[in-house]
């Protein structure tokens, strides 16, 4: 007869997920998941298959918290636009300082996006739905008037994208307050 699982599997993937972010997918051992997450080898090659299935899922974990961020923002500013933008990259500034982590996806990118393809993908899913979320505000702030850019909605969402994640990694470095406060200037000074 078949033994049930005896572990709670989303805090099994929460604790693999804190691991894989603090030390990449490379430098983590099975036996280091094993004690992060206190569930035995076999149980958890049985419930996620591999080390990698496991890597992936919390990449997913990841992303699904990062989107329910956004759409917590996003009810804070119903009507999006410029409003949105400025919530969305003081957020991630406000990330930037507390979490020297960085963002997890691009972690992942830079760790393994040239070498694993199914990790690339994970990551342009969730980059083009922030690019996605980008274009739809510029839209809007383009049709109330705000937007007063000439560049095109498609290239000003990109750099947007490009800033947030610039900014989530920078945060590995550990800046300065004042430089984080500097590069939100800049960047949301191409919205105007």
């Amino acid at each position: 007869m078949a033994r049930t699982k005896e572990f709670d599997q989303e805090q099994a993937l929460d604790a693999a997920m804190h691991l894989f972010w603090e030390r990449g997918y490379e430098a983590t051992s099975i036996q280091e998941l094993v004690e992060a997450t206190g569930v035995q080898r076999q149980s958890l090659y049985d419930t996620f298959g591999s080390k990698h299935e496991m890597f992936l899922q919390s990449l997913m974990r990841y992303q699904a918290m990062e989107g329910h961020q956004l759409s917590d923002l996003t009810k804070k500013h119903p009507k999006g636009g410029l409003p949105l933008i400025r919530a969305i990259i003081e957020s991630c500034a406000s990330q930037t300082v507390r979490d020297t982590r960085g963002c997890f996806a691009a972690n992942c990118a830079a760790e393994l996006g040239s070498s694993d393809e199914d990790v690339a993908e994970r990551v342009r899913i969730g980059r083009d739905g922030l690019e996605d979320v980008f274009k739809r505000c510029l839209l809007q702030a383009r049709a109330a008037g705000e937007l007063k850019s000439s560049s095109s909605v498609s290239a000003l969402a990109q750099f947007l994208v490009n800033a947030y994640f610039g900014l989530r990694l920078l945060a590995k470095t550990r800046p300065t307050k004042a430089m984080i406060d500097n590069v939100v200037s800049v960047t949301l000074a191409a919205t105007r």
